[in-house]
């Protein structure tokens, strides 16, 4: 079987969210399958630490870059040889015209429940390009049972024409470095955007700081879109000393952060998975998550839990994971929870699954 793939969201520096699930994909299919052929489509030359060529794994790189998915892609797959029997991306876009069927990986609806999150022009291509491609997809990917109802309710695809493909979590690196924080901290590792619900966080912080001004509250990740509250906030709040801003951060500082943080705080007001909890465990970090259906499930039960518009809730939960029985349970638990998901479990599935479309 010739498997096409649209690899362009792995094929980043920076990888954050649904990049590094596309980077992790690509590498463990390299990896794990030997016996179907693999056709990665490219409009930028490889970074090195893509997958290297093989008789079974071939880029072919082309553009123009401008409207690639639209229409470099398409027109490149119907006049090129040979031809891949189905298109695999990892992200929500595929082709509006395509000689084979398409497989999208739908994340998450997110842009659908909160539009206002979202710039104008992002939400109506979210809408129109995502619509677009689930209607046209043969067999559809998402990360979360929580997203498979919600494309099921929402786009009224059947049960069976949808499969779940977890996001994983890898093996830290070894020896991980110290912290260069030198007080205990809370964490919250992602992109900076609404409904990650930052604002909410950092009033919660400034509340449980009044009782514990030792500590410090460091927000690690990129910017994303409609940010500024955020900077605003901490200064409204005269904050700037207990707050800190990493800006990315690579993975071996992303390991460490998660290693010496007191606990992770993800107090989303919508997710389609939520990684850094899986990661977070992994390295014996406790996690604190917003009461919302993807993060129950992914969580289980290795975290205390909040109502993400309720501070005194996160307070409390902060309070609460300071107490050694409640770390120690919650680190077990985790360890447990963590083997659940992992990247081989993910590309088993997106292969088994490619084979029989």
């Amino acid at each position: 079987m010739i498997i096409g793939i649209d690899a362009n969201e792995a094929n980043v520096k920076n990888r954050v969210g649904t990049g590094q699930y596309a980077f992790q994909v690509l590498k463990h299919l390299h990896r794990l399958d030997k016996k179907n052929k693999y056709i990665v489509y490219l409009k930028k030359p490889p970074l090195p630490d893509l997958p290297l060529s093989h008789k079974n794994w071939q880029y072919h790189i082309f553009g123009p870059q401008k409207l690639w998915t639209r229409l470099a892609l398409p027109l490149h797959l119907y006049t090129a040889k040979p031809k891949p029997n189905i298109l695999y991306t990892s992200g929500h876009y595929t082709p509006p015209f395509c000689p084979c069927p398409v497989t999208p990986t739908i994340h998450d609806l997110g842009y659908l429940k909160y539009p206002h999150q979202f710039t104008k022009k992002d939400y109506h291509q979210l809408k129109s390009w995502t619509a677009q491609s689930i209607k046209k997809a043969g067999h559809i990917f998402t990360v979360s049972n929580f997203s498979k109802k919600e494309i099921q309710k929402i786009y009224h695809v059947p049960a069976d024409k949808i499969t779940v493909a977890p996001n994983g979590v890898g093996d830290p690196p070894k020896n991980l470095p110290s912290s260069t924080i030198h007080s205990p901290y809370f964490l919250y590792l992602g992109t900076l955007k609404p409904n990650k619900n930052i604002p909410f966080l950092i009033k919660s912080f400034a509340q449980f700081i009044t009782t514990h001004p030792n500590y410090k509250l460091v927000i690690a990740g990129k910017k994303g879109w409609l940010f500024d509250q955020i900077f605003a906030l901490v200064k409204t709040l005269k904050l700037e000393k207990q707050v800190i801003f990493t800006g990315f951060v690579n993975d071996s500082k992303k390991w460490s952060l998660y290693k010496n943080a007191t606990a992770l705080v993800i107090p989303s007001l919508y997710e389609g998975f939520g990684r850094p909890a899986i990661e977070a465990m992994k390295v014996d970090c406790p996690v604190i998550a917003s009461h919302i259906p993807p993060l129950k499930e992914v969580v289980g039960k290795a975290g205390l839990f909040i109502d993400p518009k309720n501070q005194k809730t996160l307070v409390s939960a902060m309070n609460q994971i300071l107490q050694p029985p409640v770390r120690k349970k919650l680190i077990q638990l985790g360890h447990t929870q963590t083997k659940k998901y992992t990247w081989t479990f993910t590309v088993k599935t997106i292969i088994a699954t490619l084979e029989t479309q």
